[in-house]
């Protein structure tokens, strides 16, 4: 029978996890592609350049990154993410995705994680972590449990856990301490913007993604569709016949269970046009939905930090986005930020605005603030 630790099969390859800095275990089950991998790949980036070595462990990669670490792709955490699988069967892929990763953090200084998906089984890889000699880094995107069924002592005691836990402004660090975590062990890092990308010409992008010509201008939500996420509230803005937009571009996969359907209904002359993409996009496929919208929407009921708004500044495109939580740090030249509770009458207003602005694509990459988290990390870890 395959050991956890066979499952798991490196498939890039620095120079070796040497003897050079602090070895750092990075633990990243939802995978380094897609909308968070520009996440993973700008802070691994900057632990590299601080001079840390790092060994990644991850459910997919996308090789086109620009970092040196050794990657190994586990196929248990890649069963954990499996979706047609029993829960049973992806609870186990979760528990042996961790016991793969023991072998690695025998030689490591650090383990950082990110979400904490299944708090029962992280606190006890965490205590093993422990016993084996690494500090412990939370990369806290959300205060709360994933899921609101996991609050309660069990993700508390993992917080207790962490030598150290990030977060990306003063909202989410008060509602972490809130949750239990000891107040000298937050640290506030910014959320930078990711690698500059060459946006696809429009008629690439709709061929990529299966698309007819769309009337422009268009807005995008996309990502995760969940119900905080202002769906039904930017149909129902943008159905208005003075709205400055022609089609609405919904791009992901639903989460949660809720009408989705109901929520993007419109009569047969309504004057918008809805157009969907309802699956889980490959890395191409997002860049296309990115690509072919001149706006895009971050209308966040709750929440903290958002892949999506980093993702839109990487190639040139202005955000619509809200002020709940920590989001409006975020903001950047030629966004418009706009109250939790906005009208319909604000969001046209807001994107109308957006569409007036030039903003130019990146041609460099803004790395400070991500330097600003690694070195902020390994200052406090000595």
């Amino acid at each position: 029978m395959l050991s956890a630790r066979t499952l798991i099969k490196p498939i890039s390859s620095s120079d070796g996890p040497g003897d050079r800095g602090v070895r750092i275990l990075y633990i990243e089950p939802l995978g380094v592609r897609g909308g968070m991998g520009h996440y993973n790949e700008a802070l691994i980036t900057a632990y590299e350049q601080a001079g840390a070595s790092l060994e990644v462990v991850t459910s997919s990669h996308d090789p086109s990154y620009a970092f040196r670490a050794d990657v190994h792709v586990s196929r248990f955490f890649r069963l954990a993410l499996d979706r047609s699988k029993p829960r049973v069967l992806r609870a186990m892929g979760y528990v042996g995705g961790y016991l793969g990763c023991l072998g690695l953090a025998r030689r490591s200084d650090v383990a950082v994680l990110h979400f904490l998906h299944r708090p029962v089984v992280d606190r006890l890889a965490l205590k093993a972590f422990r016993r084996l000699g690494c500090r412990l880094v939370l990369v806290a995107h959300d205060p709360e449990p994933v899921l609101a069924s996991q609050r309660g002592s069990a993700y508390q005691g993992c917080l207790g856990l962490f030598d150290l836990i990030v977060v990306h402004g003063p909202k989410a660090r008060a509602d972490v301490i809130a949750q239990g975590a000891a107040e000298d062990k937050v640290v506030v890092a910014p959320f930078g913007d990711y690698r500059a990308t060459t946006p696809l010409d429009t008629a690439a992008a709709c061929r990529t993604l299966g698309l007819p010509d769309l009337a422009r201008p268009t807005v995008a939500i996309v990502g995760n569709l969940k119900p905080g996420k202002g769906i039904r509230r930017a149909r129902e803005a943008l159905e208005a016949s003075d709205s400055p937009v022609h089609t609405l571009l919904i791009a992901g996969t639903k989460q949660d269970d809720w009408d989705l359907d109901d929520a993007l209904r419109i009569p047969d002359d309504s004057p918008l046009q809805i157009v969907r993409v309802d699956r889980r996009m490959s890395d191409l496929e997002e860049l296309a939905a990115y690509s072919v919208a001149d706006v895009l929407l971050a209308l966040y009921d709750s929440g903290y930090s958002s892949a999506v708004i980093a993702r839109a500044h990487s190639m040139g495109r202005p955000v619509v986005l809200t002020d709940a939580g920590d989001l409006a740090l975020q903001a950047r030249t030629g966004d418009v930020v706009v109250a939790a509770n906005y009208t319909a009458a604000e969001l046209r207003e807001a994107i109308a605005r957006c569409l007036r602005e030039r903003v130019e694509a990146p041609t460099t990459w803004d790395c400070e603030a991500w330097r600003y988290h690694a070195g902020s990390v390994l200052a406090r870890l000595g």
